[in-house]
């Protein structure tokens, strides 16, 4: 609805879709010839029910296009003239060069032909003697693939009247299996007054600088005559000017206002009133439109059963000078971005652990990855022994990733196992996953609490720590931020904890978001965490106090910090007291025979 809705106000011509193939929609374009399948005179087709079921086409040998008319005509009017003749007025039998144009854009609901339910199509064009194979641009493992891909080919109608498109699966190992194919009758198309040779726009655009520029090699006046001559009409008669402007054509009257009672946005671009008028009055008599339609795919190993379609269009032009330029369809690109981040500091985390006093503390590490790849997700170090929930880090991460901007999505290409030889494409959100941990050296890491910001939808950060709340995630929509367009934002967001089924605040992050373009990342270098090169901005390391370190690599520091500071004086005082206690025992112990000797001593022995 709401493309439609921008369609509608911008006044922007518009595709119509056919979801079968454009002759079933315009009785196969059978308005100046019917076709009729020639056969052997010998094949004798039995009535027995095996028989029965077999499909006409099964018994033909070629095919004959024309068409038969019988006059009634009686002795008076005889004696008098011939009757009009409806085939006064034909298209020259001479041959035609042409350029054919066809252009697939996609295949939908390919029937899977690899274990797992999967394909690796690609597509195969016979047009005349032209052959297009492209089994070296197979896609891997798609059902639904999109081609984006324009076959041309100079030919002569009506030898090249037919043009045989076929979807291969790709395979490493063997024959490529054909998963289905379509014909198109060109020479139907051509030669029709419902001009399916080039779908008729719904706008006569003559601005070259506009996507929508009309694309036909003739005029709408131009086609609008032909159509006359072929269906044996007068020709059109134009008369007025403006709001007034009329056209007769068979005797029906159509007036310009009928069609233009709104004043249009692209009135500048669009050509004359007259082309405008007869452009409509084709519309308005059954011209095919600008379209593209659904071609079913078909199978020989599987009679009568689809096995997908192909969504494409077909331009035939009279090969000349004023050959119109092809479109290009090929898929969307992406474009390489590099995401940095730069996490500053955590507040308020939860503390999880406990040290050898008791004291609450957290070790505090923060991990970041994007949506689908956390394989290549980031860490900082770790911030020891918070005893306030405060987290120092000044680490940055760098994220290089392709994007597609129209449908705002992150494009990956990933085995997806160990055993897949070919990358899969797929198609990600835009979200980063932010973690907060608690670091355990002896067991897993305790998740302390996460959230998940979208980058092109991302709830606005507040400036400081106290203001930062869950709240933040209901920001409405049209309050919310992408980054492509803000290009650098920093604040405080939020984390939270809800594996208890409700969302509880457990922390806060100081996160910088910044996105540059490919380009841009390569003039202004960062290295990861604080690695060379530095800058962009430098990052000086972080202001921890003394307690933040690993006590397996300093058991002297932690014993210092944790005992010695806070209980100095205690230790020193049960140090002298065990002294005077051990050399008072030492003196008892040792007086006795002290005085015994001195006893003897005096005696004189």
């Amino acid at each position: 609805p709401r493309l439609d809705k921008i369609f509608k106000e911008r006044s922007l011509p518009e595709l119509t879709f056919f979801d079968e193939e454009l002759e079933k929609s315009y009785n196969n374009f059978r308005d100046l010839m019917e076709v009729i399948y020639l056969q052997r005179p010998d094949n004798e087709q039995s009535t027995d029910d095996q028989d029965t079921d077999l499909e006409p086409e099964d018994h033909n040998v070629g095919l004959f296009k024309g068409s038969f008319k019988i006059y009634p005509i009686t002795e008076e009017q005889q004696q008098i003239e011939e009757p009009v003749l409806m085939f006064s007025n034909l298209p020259s039998n001479a041959s035609q060069d042409v350029m054919v144009r066809i252009y697939v854009i996609a295949a939908v609901n390919l029937t899977p032909l690899d274990y797992g339910g999967t394909v690796d199509p690609f597509l195969w064009c016979h047009i005349g003697k032209h052959k297009f194979d492209e089994s070296a641009n197979y896609q891997t493992k798609k059902i639904n693939p999109e081609f984006g891909k324009m076959f041309e080919a100079r030919c002569s109608l009506p030898r090249d009247s037919q043009c045989v498109i076929k979807v291969y699966d790709h395979d490493l190992i063997g024959a490529n299996d054909l998963i289905g194919v379509t014909t198109i009758d060109l020479e139907d198309r051509y030669l029709s007054w419902k001009r399916a040779n080039c779908g008729l726009s719904k706008q006569f655009i003559v601005d070259k600088d506009d996507k929508d520029v009309w694309r036909d090699h003739l005029k709408p006046i131009a086609i609008l005559k032909r159509v006359c001559v072929l269906k044996g009409w007068a020709q059109p008669v134009f008369k007025g000017k403006g709001s007034t402007l009329r056209c007769y054509v068979n005797n029906a009257e159509y007036k310009l206002k009928y069609f233009e009672s709104v004043k249009k946005e692209r009135d500048g671009k669009l050509g004359s009133d007259e082309h405008r008028l007869a452009l409509y009055v084709l519309h308005e008599l059954g011209a095919v439109p600008e379209h593209f339609e659904a071609r079913t795919l078909y199978n020989d190993d599987c009679p009568g059963i689809p096995q997908g379609k192909l969504h494409l269009w077909v331009d035939i032009f009279p090969y000349d000078r004023n050959l119109p330029p092809p479109i290009d369809i090929r898929p969307r690109q992406t474009e390489a971005f590099v995401l940095r981040l730069i996490v500053w500091n955590t507040h308020d985390v939860i503390l999880a652990d406990e040290n050898i006093m008791g004291e609450k503390m957290s070790d505090i590490f923060v991990k970041i990855y994007m949506e689908g790849l956390e394989r290549y997700a980031q860490e900082t170090d770790v911030h020891f022994r918070s005893l306030t929930g405060e987290g120092n880090f000044n680490w940055r991460m760098c994220y290089d990733f392709d994007y597609l901007k129209p449908e705002q999505k992150v494009v990956s290409f990933q085995r997806k196992n160990f055993f897949s030889l070919d990358k899969e494409e797929e198609k990600l959100e835009p979200v980063l996953h932010v973690q907060v941990y608690d670091y355990d050296t002896f067991s897993s890491n305790d998740l302390i609490g996460w959230c998940e910001l979208s980058l092109v939808n991302l709830p606005p950060p507040t400036k400081t720590s106290k203001e930062c709340k869950l709240d933040i995630f209901d920001t409405p929509t049209k309050d919310r931020i992408s980054i492509f367009d803000k290009k650098k934002i920093r604040g405080f967001w939020p984390v939270f904890d809800d594996s208890m089924g409700e969302q509880e605040l457990t922390g806060k992050v100081d996160l910088e978001i910044e996105i540059l373009t490919g380009a841009d990342a390569e003039e202004k270098p960062a290295g990861q965490g604080r690695n060379s090169p530095n800058q962009y901005p430098t990052l000086e390391g972080p202001n921890r106090p003394m307690t933040s370190f690993n006590f397996l690599f300093n058991p002297l520091k932690i014993f210092k910090i944790l005992i010695w500071d806070k209980m100095k004086w205690k230790i020193l005082t049960g140090f002298i007291i065990l002294l005077v206690i051990v050399l008072l025992g030492l003196f008892i112990y040792t007086s006795p025979q002290a005085i015994n000797n001195a006893i003897y001593s005096a005696m004189g022995r």
